[in-house]
């Protein structure tokens, strides 16, 4: 008989929800430079600054290797990864694509868009891939905090089928030991955000990369949004401006080095395995209320992690 986890989001401070650790370290920079008064003086415009310099602060990590972002021809600012995720969903609509991901994806693409069809599942572990379909997967996978294990085969099999894939890398900045090359020619967008990893949830900032986004005004047909607020700079300015300012400051492996070992110790009192982003872990049968579409006993360990960190400092 599996015995019933204590641990439940009621009585603990385990979530199941995808948010990291907050830093209070990444707002106290802001205050002590004064930066909001400075700031809000001056010309917030930096959109051109800010999609140059994300790629260079991505390859600054030393924990990570993300590989293939100079292939893409394309940046753009992006409201976190959602927006980016939004576009590509309208895309999936327009053409009258399939969206298929793995079971443990983020439940935000279910939610605004119609993935149960009445007669199949469209999780690409029950049936293969299809002509017509179109993919999201994310990287770190959301169901596990890890890299999912089919990723790169699920790249070659899309190539093949000339199905879209976009790669979420919401979480970079709260991982280590992530490896992919994104110039895979079946990953057509790829988006990162700040939200997780310099704590931006408040002033909320991402970037995509694209192998799509000329604009040709004379022409009849769609034209990608974020493409078009780009170039009428009609982008979140402020936001751009406070995650330019701190990734200036903090590299992608701050809150991996931060908070590392805390969550090594809050794993091993717990009986959980540690992911490669900092506020996840996998439980076993006794953490089934933790469950990701029945498959991962997903479990949010960033306020734990938080205060066992606090604790181990004092």
């Amino acid at each position: 008989m599996v015995e019933k986890s204590q641990y439940t989001e009621s009585n603990t401070e385990f979530k199941r929800n995808g948010n990291s650790i907050y830093n209070g370290e990444f707002l106290s920079y802001l205050l002590d430079k004064d930066f909001f008064n400075t700031a809000l003086k001056e010309d917030l415009q930096c959109q051109q600054k800010f999609v140059d310099y994300y790629p260079d602060w991505v390859r600054s990590s030393t924990l990570n290797c993300i590989r293939g972002l100079e292939t893409f021809n394309y940046r753009f600012p992006s409201v976190g990864v959602t927006q980016s995720l939004d576009e590509f969903h309208y895309r999936i609509l327009e053409e009258g694509r399939t969206l298929r991901m793995f079971r443990g994806e983020y439940p935000y693409n279910r939610d605004v868009h119609k993935f149960f069809d009445d007669n199949q599942s469209n999780f690409i572990d029950d049936r293969p891939l299809q002509k017509g379909d179109a993919v999201i997967v994310s990287c770190p996978f959301s169901g596990t905090g890890m890299m999912h294990h089919s990723t790169h085969r699920i790249f070659d099999a899309a190539q093949d089928l000339n199905v879209p894939v976009f790669v979420d890398m919401a979480w970079f900045g709260t991982c280590a030991n992530i490896n992919i090359d994104l110039s895979h020619p079946a990953i057509e967008e790829v988006a990162f955000s700040t939200t997780k990893g310099l704590c931006t949830g408040d002033y909320r900032a991402g970037i995509r990369f694209s192998r799509h986004g000329k604009i040709d005004y004379t022409s009849g047909e769609r034209k990608n949004r974020l493409a078009l607020q780009a170039d009428w700079t009609h982008g979140c300015h402020l936001n751009t401006r406070i995650s330019l300012e701190l990734m200036t400051h903090f590299g992608p492996d701050h809150q991996w080095n931060k908070y590392s070992k805390a969550q090594t110790k809050v794993c091993e009192t717990y009986n959980l395995t540690p992911s490669n982003c900092i506020h996840i872990a996998l439980g076993g049968e006794n953490w089934l209320q933790f469950h990701r579409d029945k498959l991962y006993n997903r479990v949010n360990i960033g306020k734990v992690v938080k205060r066992t960190y606090e604790q181990n400092k004092e």
